[in-house]
């Protein structure tokens, strides 16, 4: 089964509001980042552009997190955290997505990966 297949999976057996959310992000993600790699890591879906892990989505009963592997070293309202590397933000309905903001920090998260 492929990475693509498993996210899929996961994605499909989420509860309406979320899987809406947890959609978008991906479309977004793949939009961005159209060479990363969508797979299943640590039991949830990662972003993986040349062979390092770049972001990932986690669910919570509430929200989805769009997460950052090098978060720290990004700069936004939006991000969350204060661990040494790992930074996410809380996504709890599509309205909260802020997609030229993501975008942006997508595109920073893949170049410092």
């Amino acid at each position: 089964m492929s990475g693509k297949t498993d996210v899929d999976t996961l994605v499909k057996k989420l509860n309406p509001k979320l899987r809406e959310v947890a959609e978008k992000l991906r479309v977004i993600t793949k939009k961005t980042l159209p060479n990363a790699v969508e797979t299943v890591k640590w039991g949830n879906p990662t972003y993986i552009v040349d062979d390092k892990n770049v972001a990932w989505l986690l669910t919570y009963r509430d929200h989805v997190d769009l997460g950052f592997f090098k978060g720290a070293q990004l700069k936004s309202k939006f991000l969350e955290g204060t661990g040494k590397g790992l930074r996410h933000i809380k996504v709890r309905s599509v309205a909260d997505i802020n997609e030229e903001e993501f975008t942006r920090l997508l595109r920073e998260a893949a170049k410092i990966a």
